[in-house]
């Protein structure tokens, strides 16, 4: 079944190859070797014994078969995320889908002193020194997009250039292929957007939190993983309440990624406080 991400690769395949034309990506490169040190995204997000997990929140106006917000009041959204307990920003950029661009992640940055992650259907290198740029710490790689030694080379890349990479996982067959590279974050995609077809708008929203929950008892390479210093687990979307928090704190899990739900919030100061009202609780 050809799927939602393949359609995303292509298109973004078309999208880095115009923009190569215009910017040779070793103009990019001279121009990120002259940027001070990113933000430490891993640092501000582990969680060690005793603390709460950190909450990473989304901007995002819209997402596959609905509208988060009619206009995207920057300026606004990222003091709502700071005042709400955000210890990192994702920012889409991917406009056709989710409304998203470069300038945003941009703009985002000249905003906050909160790390960033480039949340951005990323097939090569290209995108990776683009998003530094504009101001990332981290990026968002897809398992999906990569083969075992294709995914451990792109993942080098990010280091190189200054970005954490962070490694993504939305259906159980792409862990494995994961974890052989250890990498030092890993996101759970609690959303198995690998799966959605071409069309997305009928099926984006399925989903559970309990996908996080489920992998980490069924496999014990994932707990291994996660014993190993340093290591930052995440668990991304489908996470719409305290409860919903909570039931993450079950395992030592580091970070939960809030997007579709903090964005719709008609008080999302107070929404995101009773995330970590229910964090500070448990």
């Amino acid at each position: 079944m050809r799927t939602f991400l393949d359609k995303l690769r292509e298109l973004k395949q078309n999208e880095v190859s115009n923009r190569q034309k215009e910017i040779k990506e070793d103009h990019l490169r001279s121009e990120v070797s002259k940027l001070e040190k990113a933000h430490d995204f891993r640092k501000r997000l582990i969680r060690n014994p005793g603390e709460p997990i950190s909450l990473i929140l989304e901007v995002k106006q819209k997402a596959p078969g609905r509208i988060n917000v009619d206009q995207l009041e920057i300026e606004n959204i990222v003091k709502e995320f700071e005042h709400g307990g955000a210890k990192a920003i994702s920012v889409l950029t991917d406009q056709s889908w989710f409304g998203g661009s470069l300038n945003i992640l941009e703009k985002v940055s000249r905003l906050t002193t909160l790390p960033l992650m480039h949340k951005e259907f990323i097939i090569n290198s290209y995108q990776l020194l683009e998003g530094r740029l504009r101001g990332a710490s981290a990026a968002l790689i897809l398992a999906y997009y990569f083969n075992q030694p294709e995914l451990a080379k792109i993942v080098t890349e990010a280091k190189n250039i200054g970005l954490e990479a962070v490694v993504e996982c939305s259906v159980e067959n792409e862990l494995p292929r994961a974890l052989s590279i250890n990498p030092d974050i890993l996101m759970i995609n609690n959303r198995p957007i690998a799966k959605i077809p071409e069309d997305p708008t009928e099926t984006y929203d399925k989903g559970s939190i309990d996908v996080t929950l489920e992998w980490w008892e069924s496999y014990p390479e994932l707990r291994s993983w996660k014993k190993q210093p340093g290591k930052l687990l995440i668990s991304a979307s489908c996470i719409n309440s305290p409860e919903d928090v909570k039931s993450i704190l079950k395992i030592p899990c580091d970070a939960a990624l809030v997007g579709n739900a903090a964005m719709t919030s008609r008080d999302r100061v107070g929404f995101l406080k009773s995330l970590t009202e229910a964090v500070n609780q448990s």
